[in-house]
């Protein structure tokens, strides 16, 4: 189990180039890794000091991958951590290096002595039903919420959800959103709601809400209700959590 779970953190960290952001736009697929991190007891301060002191080390090299880490506050997994490189695409996981043996060195002894497990799964963006910041300047947190979509209802589900996205772009909706699809390592179906908040207080309610532009985009209330109510059973929510940015431990210093 201990060395499989080695190579595993190994392949993920080292096998696959970073798409620059500039290159994103135009040609990314917007595959994304994501990284699911608990730490063993007593551990977490060293693990985030392995993981700074190893990025700090690979951005030395050309093609490395970029990870965000993210710290979980509320729910279930409180305690544990979340990490994330997107802007992909897929063939970039197959890319090799020739630093990759030295730094799987690296990994094995300032990173894998302080992890009690970890699980991987990858992701593709939805940008036609997304509605990121344009300035993440003071976004400290996201709220994570899963979905998944019922077996059949795909349909349904996409299109009840564009029309949603596309009234709340118009009108005004005062808070960002992102969602992704599960592509691999998830459940049948699963779909990630990703909402950037600044802090806390940036889960307070604002005006106009969310019902007050879909009552008036839909024509009423009881329209608004029927609509809802007839979205609403092509799928489920799942768990929520809350995440907190931690940028030492994003930071490969080089920026």
């Amino acid at each position: 189990m201990k060395n499989r779970l080695t190579l595993l953190l190994i392949c993920t960290l080292l096998c696959f180039s970073w798409v620059i952001p500039a290159q994103a736009e135009e040609e990314s697929e917007d595959v994304g890794m994501l990284l699911h991190i608990t730490p063993k007891a007593g551990h977490a301060e060293a693990l985030i000091k392995g993981i700074t002191d190893y990025h700090h080390w690979v951005a030395n090299f050309e093609g490395h991958m970029r990870y965000n880490w993210w710290e979980v506050l509320t729910g279930p997994d409180t305690g544990t951590y979340y990490a994330y490189s997107g802007n992909h695409n897929w063939a970039d996981f197959d890319a090799k290096h020739d630093w990759d043996e030295k730094s799987a060195d690296v990994i094995k002894s300032n990173v894998m002595p302080h992890i009690e497990s970890m699980t991987r799964s990858m992701d593709v963006g939805m940008a036609e039903v997304s509605h990121w910041p344009e300035n993440w300047e003071g976004y400290s947190h996201i709220q994570v919420e899963t979905w998944y979509v019922k077996n059949g209802h795909f349909g349904k589900f996409n299109k009840g959800l564009k029309r949603i996205v596309t009234a709340l772009k118009a009108g005004g909706f005062p808070y960002h959103f992102g969602f992704t699809r599960v592509a691999s390592g998830g459940h049948g179906g699963q779909i990630t709601l990703v909402s950037p908040v600044k802090g806390w207080a940036g889960m307070s309610e604002e005006e106009p809400s969310f019902y007050e532009i879909m009552t008036k985009d839909l024509g009423g209330e009881e329209q608004f209700e029927t609509f809802m109510a007839d979205w609403s059973e092509s799928f489920k929510v799942g768990q929520s959590a809350m995440l907190k940015y931690m940028p030492e431990a994003s930071d490969y210093g080089d920026d």
